[in-house]
């Protein structure tokens, strides 16, 4: 790569360790008679490990950079973030580590605890039509002639797991839908301006895997975290599964990914065209980061050491890169991320104790000797998604 010099970067970052969120702790304590462990600050806050982990995750971005001998100048950087606590305290411990004793302004377009639309992964179409079109969508997603019934049976195993970790026999769930968690009846909805809506054990069981994975990157005591009844990283990874596959079909599914992404791609489109800021760092959720790849067609991957497909603190990083010899751009992407161990031990990142990151691959382009896809090409497919022209994958 010495004939290339990286020239923008837009860094597409889910936030970093939360705590629940308000609606899962009060559904929590309807799917177990267990008493929940107590968490250190509101919910859906960023604690102080997420801040911590988030300027370790700043400081490593910041040598990775240097390496690269891309200019991180402060006054070349802009950020913007979703205006919820968690998204902008995590862009400010981002800089604080990337950018040491300079004051990096962290945009943000409304009052804290309002979501932006530009990250608002809503509906924006409830009618019965486009409703139609996403069931026969997800249904071709899924391989299932009723909507989940193949994802559910896929997910059999980590469902029962799940309610023998629960109790769930014990509960005020079970005592009111008189069933066991793997019969937990579905139902699908779109509602203007709500996030698509699933009901049933898929999303039951993200609600809770959410909560114990949270747990475990928090550092919780082994007896607080499911209440010590998760000992192997392969039982994790079965439980993680339940929410990688409900972000995948709420988020990644063609038709949904395809309205959902809109107007955070247009904005990644909008910051790829000016050349004032050669770093841009956006930081949302999870869900943006699942319809963007959803939306332009990256191939699927895996994250060793990770059991989340779109991991807490993670990042998608889009990066424009310039031949020296041909003066041709070029475009890469890669997923850098923390592994669950980093997360749980709060491990501090260098070159030589790196964060985690892969090369991510787009269907239908194919990429030179070095592994990039020509700039033109990639700006083309996002000019077709922009402007609703479909392409091959």
């Amino acid at each position: 790569m010495e004939q290339y010099q990286l020239e923008q970067i837009i860094i597409i970052s889910r936030h970093g360790i939360r705590t629940a969120l308000p609606e899962t702790l009060r559904f929590l304590q309807t799917v177990t008679p267990k008493s929940w462990p107590q968490w250190d600050c509101k919910p859906g806050y960023l604690t102080t490990r997420g801040g911590t982990l988030e300027s370790f995750f700043g400081a490593y971005f910041r040598k990775w950079l240097l390496q690269q001998k891309f200019d991180i100048s402060p006054d070349k950087v802009f950020v913007y973030a979703n205006s919820l606590q968690r998204t902008v305290a995590t862009a400010q411990y981002f800089t604080l580590g990337a950018f040491p004793g300079c004051d990096i302004t962290i945009h943000h377009k409304y009052p804290i605890e309002r979501m932006d639309p530009i990250f608002n992964p809503c509906v924006r179409n409830a009618s019965s039509l486009f409703k139609q079109q996403v069931i026969h969508d997800l249904k071709h997603y899924t391989g299932s002639s009723d909507l989940i019934e193949q994802l559910d049976k896929k997910l059999t195993p980590a469902y029962e797991l799940l309610a023998e970790i629960l109790d769930y026999r014990h509960s005020k769930c079970y005592q009111k839908y008189q069933c066991e968690f793997t019969k937990l009846p579905t139902t699908f909805d779109l509602i203007i301006n709500e996030e698509p809506k699933i009901r049933g054990a898929l999303a039951f069981g993200t609600a809770v895997v959410d909560a114990l994975t949270l747990q475990y990157y928090s550092g919780f005591k082994h007896q607080d975290n499911a209440w010590g009844m998760i000992n192997s990283f392969q039982h994790r990874a079965m439980l993680a599964n339940i929410k990688n596959q409900y972000i995948n079909l709420l988020f990644k599914s063609p038709i949904l990914a395809n309205h959902i992404a809109k107007p955070l791609i247009t904005f990644i489109n909008q910051m790829m065209q000016q050349k004032q800021h050669p770093l841009v760092l956006l930081v949302g959720h999870d869900c943006n980061i699942a319809s963007i790849m959803g939306a332009l067609g990256f191939k699927d991957y895996q994250l060793p050491e990770q059991i989340e497909e779109t991991p807490i603190g993670g990042k998608l990083v889009l990066q424009r890169w310039r031949n020296l010899q041909d003066q041709q751009s070029y475009f890469k992407a890669e997923y850098f991320y923390q592994t669950i161990e980093q997360l749980h031990l709060a491990s501090e990142l260098s070159l030589n104790h790196p964060a985690r990151h892969i090369t991510l691959e787009l269907n239908g382009l194919q990429t030179n000797g070095q592994g990039l896809y020509p700039w033109s090409e990639f700006k083309e497919r996002i000019m077709k998604y922009l402007t609703g022209v479909t392409f091959e994958l």
